[in-house]
């Protein structure tokens, strides 16, 4: 049993978040609070430090529903400035100090930042002996206190700054279930909302957090030994499946996995959940990390998200705004102990994002849903990835299900700019055989161009990065210059116009002209051969040139 439920359990009075500190820190006194390649610190060095951070912004008067800024690239101290603004009764926003300035000024603009603490902050305050002096009054934390602003990630677009309350803790923090062992992994940015699972669920269930920077993440070398030292870690979509793929031994060595972020890949969690338990977790920031979860078991076909595991009222709404029956998908808009008070200062986006029914407050996801038949939910795609492709309303998620279908075991992610369509893959399999596949199960318009990577990109929240996707996109229109070249050639000597998708012998050519074909374009640096030629499409060839 974790300490959280064992204190309330203990009383019968609500227990803050001041309180819950108290008795951590006097319970696991010499035991590890935090460790990494930053150093390590007790949890009795913790309280010490964290008292004084505290004791100080309670004299500059700082507390209820005040904002504090923390500004500082080096994470151990971020977090323990973070916790110390916590104590003070305060409320805290970390914005990466590798911003640009004009960035975070307009950020602590917007969350009305009454301090800004960094490095130079954090020697001073920890090295002080502020915490043994009396203050004045103590500070206060209470249901409804501002406990942090967290910025959305701007997927849709500008970042809207989201204020959430003590009172939303508890369901993250007292589930036993999100816990196991000793030790958790801390892989989140702090300005991410999944740092909230590992450094609250992680510190007032009294676990060791074992910081894994972005380097050491994707660093094959040195990984293994780092799992080896987790029981309990959660992993965005993509770094879950890229783990799955690249060092499946050792991710099996921890005994409970959470993953989500991203729509979910049946196989990978599949693949995970035979050595380990393994939680598919959705939620958004404005819901307090996580809404629902779903225990993988293994055998599915379909992994669904889950339900609710806090009481909260989840309703999949169809396009008349009533809730869809079962099977039919719909918007899913949440009501729950996580949900935010508001996004701060946006009075038009709380209006699009809040809706009232009944007399409840639900928050509008933009996620489309269906209820399966045991009364999961199962995730279908953002709504903004819904895209219109001449014309057609396409989900990007279908093209990304139907490549897995064909026998994919690795990551893959379909992205369009209002240009181009691409399909990213990391197996390496034959394009011809994928496309061949995609044509026989897709219309037209939503037959992508098929690109290799050693990996989809993540971006710094570990989510993928859809401005290195356009990247990439743009890297191939370049390559299609060499197509180009290579249909103008072929055009050239069989002095007919060509279609992309059929064989140059499909176009009436012969071998005379096919070795016509293979030494002009030889002259041009494309390494062609009679059998390529003959045997695929030339949209195929192309793909095939380009590659090589």
């Amino acid at each position: 049993m974790r300490f959280w439920r064992t204190a309330l359990k203990r009383r019968k009075r609500a227990v803050n978040l001041l309180e819950k500190f108290d008795e951590i820190f006097a319970k696991q006194r010499e035991s590890v609070a935090i460790t990494g390649n930053l150093g390590h610190i007790t949890y009795r060095r913790l309280d010490e430090w964290t008292r004084a951070i505290g004791s100080e912004l309670r004299r500059m008067g700082l507390g209820k529903n005040d904002v504090v800024s923390v500004e500082t690239a080096n994470k151990l101290e971020a977090i323990v400035l973070l916790l110390g603004i916590v104590r003070s009764g305060a409320a805290y926003c970390v914005i990466p100090a590798d911003y640009p300035e004009h960035r975070r000024t307009l950020m602590r603009s917007k969350v009305g930042a009454k301090a800004v603490l960094g490095s130079a902050e954090f020697r001073r305050l920890t090295a002080s002996g502020l915490a043994e002096e009396v203050l004045p009054e103590p500070a206060i934390r209470e249901e409804d206190s501002l406990l942090y602003v967290i910025f959305t990630s701007g997927s849709t677009g500008e970042p809207k700054p989201v204020a959430i309350e003590d009172r939303s803790i508890r369901k993250i923090a007292g589930h036993a279930e999100f816990y196991a062992g000793t030790v958790m992994g801390q892989f989140a940015p702090l300005e991410f909302d999944a740092s909230v699972y590992e450094l609250f669920g992680g510190l007032l269930n009294g676990m060791t957090l074992r910081m894994v920077d972005k380097e050491e993440s994707l660093d094959f070398d040195l990984l293994p030994a780092i799992l080896a030292e987790l029981d309990t870690a959660f992993l965005t979509t993509r770094l879950f499946n890229l783990y799955v793929d690249e060092c499946p031994e050792a991710l099996s060595r921890l005994e409970l996995i959470l993953t989500g972020g991203e729509r979910g890949s049946a196989d990978h969690l599949k693949r995970a959940a035979r050595s380990s338990r393994v939680l598919h977790v959705y939620g958004p920031t404005e819901t307090t990390v996580f809404a629902t979860r779903y225990a993988v078991r293994g055998d599915e076909t379909e992994i669904p998200i889950g339900q609710s595991f806090d009481g909260g009222r989840l309703l999949v709404l169809n396009e008349e705004g009533v809730p869809a029956v079962p099977g039919q998908p719909g918007e899913l808009v949440i009501a729950d102990s996580g949900l935010m008070r508001a996004y701060i200062g946006e009075p038009e986006a709380n209006e699009k994002a809040i809706l009232v029914i009944g007399g409840v407050r639900y928050y509008r996801t933009g996620d489309s849903v269906y209820e399966d038949r045991d009364g999961n939910l199962v995730y279908v795609e953002r709504r903004d990835r819904q895209v219109k492709i001449a014309g057609y309303r396409v989900e990007l998620g279908e093209i990304e299900r139907c490549a897995q279908a064909y026998g994919l075991r690795r990551d893959c992610v379909a992205h369009y700019d209002g240009s181009r369509l691409i399909l990213l893959i990391t197996d390496d399999v034959e394009p011809e055989g994928l496309r061949s596949h995609l044509k026989s199960r897709l219309p037209h318009y939503m037959i992508p161009s098929v690109k290799y990577a050693a990996q989809v990109p993540m971006n710094g929240n570990g989510k993928t990065d859809a401005k290195a996707l356009t990247a990439i996109r743009e890297e191939a229109e370049a390559a299609a210059d060499a197509g180009t070249d290579i249909l103008g050639v072929v055009e050239k000597v069989l002095r007919s116009p060509v279609v992309p998708d059929k064989t140059f012998l499909d176009l009436g050519g012969d071998s005379i002209q096919a070795m016509e074909i293979i030494w002009e374009l030889g002259g041009k640096g494309y390494e062609l051969d009679l059998d390529l030629l003959f045997r695929c499409t030339l949209e195929e060839i192309v793909d095939h040139v380009q590659a090589s």
